[in-house]
């Protein structure tokens, strides 16, 4: 990834974090709006009450003497307050003295003259109503009912409060609350499906995006690269030539065994594997056509080039190749370099003596080819690193085996896996599509 892009661990983080807060807002903002409903509804249902219990009081100040007692409430009364409480959906009504003991109680809580228990049930909005101003109760349980009552002054011709007229109601707005829940509910899981798809479209449009940035910026660099080290490689291989040339002419004139001549013809080599490192990774995506191959036949090539240091080095080399041929779809050119690349680098890592295996398996729809070693093992960083251009661990390496390989393997739709611990080994694996006829 690029130093200036976000990188996905982060860019998935502030996705998250994006996502959180807009659901903690979608949250806080329906919880308001419910609790808002709620108290509206609730100071409309004692509003409402209100207006019934004072418009109802004025009714009885008309019809009661100037005082109110017992045998004050005769049928017509009573026939009214029944009228009253069926016409606004009413439980219950009560006329109280001022010292709180029952005239009416239409619901029978509690018989005439007998204290009434709406008293010290409702003590705030009755010693309101002793006082002359009418007042509703808050919200109380009567069973599995939520009810609300208001109370007003009944008063005599001289404005002395004479009694307490009392209105109790059920809360029928829960229904419509019930309903609110519902709906908010259902945009609450809306909102979080709406939130979570959006959240994820952009993470994967941020993601295809840094990397469609990365891709044409790797080409651009590449591009530039490659015409630099064509033009290097024209100034560079003429006089390479020349020396390696001078010193073999030299070395047969004179017939020396001075290890000086094999050195200036094996340091010239090196020094030309390394320029064609360089011109093989700024040709990247330059593969030819891809056509049903052979695995095991690539594999067999690369063994007959580094068998000899494999020999040299007394390295225990194994391999595990089917009797049954795996055909993958690949420029056998560049997988051969692909592998050569990777054995290469397995046997620069393990000691002399040490192991070396090389497999090939089907797992389909994918031909893999795997090399394991037991040598010294990359940690954690570089592991993350070292399909970087130019990133190497090695004094004589260019650091491009691996970016060469990366860049071959996404010619070819495939993956690179590299599996490894300090001193415990290496397990590369080169994973190809394979021919539609091999996949059964």
């Amino acid at each position: 990834m690029l130093e200036y892009a976000i990188s996905s661990k982060k860019r998935l983080l502030l996705t998250a974090g994006f996502m959180l807060v807009f659901l903690a807002v979608l949250i806080a903002t329906t919880t308001t709006l419910y609790r808002r409903a709620e108290r509206h509804l609730d100071n409309e249902l004692g509003e409402r009450l209100e207006a019934v219990a004072s418009g109802l009081a004025h009714a009885l100040q008309i019809a009661l003497p100037d005082s109110i007692s017992i045998d004050a409430v005769g049928g017509d009364l009573l026939a009214m307050l029944y009228q009253v409480s069926a016409e606004n959906d009413l439980s219950n009504i009560v006329v109280l003295t001022p010292e709180g003991l029952t005239v009416v109680d239409l619901d029978g809580f509690s018989e005439p003259g007998q204290p009434n228990p709406f008293i010290d049930l409702d003590f705030g909005a009755v010693t309101l109503a002793r006082s002359g101003l009418s007042a509703y109760t808050n919200l109380y349980q009567s069973g599995d009912v939520y009810m609300k009552s208001a109370y007003a002054p009944l008063k005599s011709v001289n404005d002395d409060v004479i009694g307490i007229l009392g209105v109790e109601a059920g809360a029928a707005y829960f229904d419509d609350l019930r309903e609110l829940s519902r709906m908010i509910v259902f945009i609450l899981v809306v909102g979080v499906a709406a939130v979570t798809f959006l959240g994820g479209l952009f993470y994967r449009q941020s993601v295809a995006l840094d990397r469609a940035q990365e891709a044409i910026i790797r080409r651009e660099n590449l591009a530039t690269m490659g015409r630099m080290v064509a033009n290097i490689a024209h100034d560079i291989r003429n006089p390479l030539s020349i020396i390696k040339t001078s010193a073999q002419r030299l070395h047969r004139k004179y017939n020396s065994d001075d290890e000086v001549f094999t050195y200036i013809s094996e340091e010239v080599d090196e020094l030309n594997r390394i320029l064609t490192e360089y011109l093989d990774f700024a040709g990247s995506n330059r593969s030819g056509a891809l056509e049903p191959r052979s695995a095991a036949r690539i594999i067999s090539r690369c063994l007959l080039v580094i068998e000899p240091e494999i020999q040299a080095r007394g390295i225990n080399f194994a391999q595990n190749i089917p009797d049954k041929d795996v055909v993958i779809v690949a420029d056998d050119k560049r997988v051969q370099q692909a592998v050569m690349n990777v054995l290469m680098n397995a046997v620069q890592a393990v000691e002399d003596g040490g192991s070396i295996k090389i497999s090939l398996e089907k797992e389909r729809p994918n031909g893999v080819i795997v090399v394991a070693d037991d040598g010294c093992g990359i940690n954690e960083k570089n592991l993350k690193e070292i399909t970087k251009p130019f990133y190497t661990n090695r004094a004589d390496g260019s650091g491009l085996g691996l970016s060469i390989v990366k860049s071959i393997m996404d010619e070819h739709q495939g993956t690179l896996s590299i599996d490894s611990t300090p001193n415990g080994g290496t397990r590369v694996a080169l994973s190809f599509p394979l021919a539609k006829a091999n996949q059964t």
